[in-house]
């Protein structure tokens, strides 16, 4: 099997290039720079090129099975109209460039997110439910149908609407642990808002169930049980032996995210209903055993 992942250098790639290389398939990385191939394994066949931009990288799709883009800018920084404009453009320019080279022969595996759902507040969310009205989930619309042009093509179109991914060596809690273990860590807010998450281990396997399955459409890519923001905060206080006394209020979330803010603090109560119903077997399906896994 041939497998070709873009932005396989982030946290999520890294796992699924490990992933396959275990199933010994032939694992193609895009690569923009030439400084990066160093710290990639031998086992990976490179193709320098740019996710954003057409070029000869394009004329692998074709001769690949399984085709895989992740490639976003982070969502997790400040928002100011000129990066919420690399965050639009990343997305949905290299999902343009991979259509573009499509066949009846591919599968696309295309990322999203959660964030398509908004701010849901007690509803349990399904991939039947309504698209939100923020920022992102204009986003995760506008980079669903960009993929979903691939299937014109003839090709079968996976989506994966991610939520929060847990795992070692990156993803949030490279960005929350230092705080917690400093003793600094708390609720946002009220800290009743529904938490939407994921181990990767779980999600690199359902990317893969998903091929082997034969499946197409818009999945969730998230745990069976969401975690309130309170509950999620004590069982990492606990399993840190540390104190989780400071809440964050809302404000001080605008201070330092401006727009973000308002992503971080929403309530998304996500059910990953039709992976589900396929069957898939989730290994950490509680936020608890995730956490244990992940530190």
């Amino acid at each position: 099997m041939k497998v070709f992942i873009l932005g396989g250098t982030g946290f999520i790639g890294q796992y699924l290039t490990k992933y396959y290389l275990q199933k010994e398939s032939r694992v193609f990385l895009l690569v923009r720079s030439p400084e990066k191939i160093k710290t990639l394994s031998p086992k990976v066949e490179i193709v320098l090129g740019d996710a954003l931009k057409g070029g000869d990288w394009q004329k692998l799709v074709p001769e690949v099975d399984f085709i895989i883009n992740l490639v976003g800018e982070t969502i997790f920084k400040r928002w100011t109209p000129e990066y919420k404009k690399r965050i639009w453009d990343s997305r949905i320019l290299s999902t343009k460039r991979v259509v573009e080279a499509l066949t009846e022969k591919n599968v696309l595996f295309n990322a999203s997110a959660v964030g398509f759902y908004g701010d849901g507040g007690e509803e349990e969310l399904t991939e039947e439910s309504p698209q939100g009205k923020m920022f992102v989930s204009e986003l995760c619309k506008a980079w669903e149908e960009e993929a979903l042009k691939g299937e014109k093509k003839g090709a079968r179109v996976i989506i994966g609407r991610f939520g929060i991914v847990l795992g070692r060596g990156g993803g949030m809690l490279s960005a929350i642990l230092p705080f917690f273990k400093l003793g600094l860590g708390g609720r946002l807010g009220s800290g009743r808002q529904w938490f939407p998450w994921i181990h990767i281990e779980d999600l690199v396997r359902a990317i893969d169930f998903l091929y082997e399955k034969e499946a197409k459409g818009v999945f969730n890519i998230t745990a069976p049980e969401p975690v309130r923001n309170i509950e999620m905060t004590k069982i990492i206080g606990r399993l840190l032996k540390r104190p989780t006394l400071f809440p964050v209020p809302k404000f001080a979330l605008k201070l330092l995210y401006g727009e973000l803010a308002e992503v971080i603090m929403a309530s998304a109560r996500v059910i990953p209903k039709k992976l589900l119903e396929l069957g898939f077997n989730f290994k950490y399906p509680d936020f608890e055993s995730a956490f244990k896994a992940s530190i």
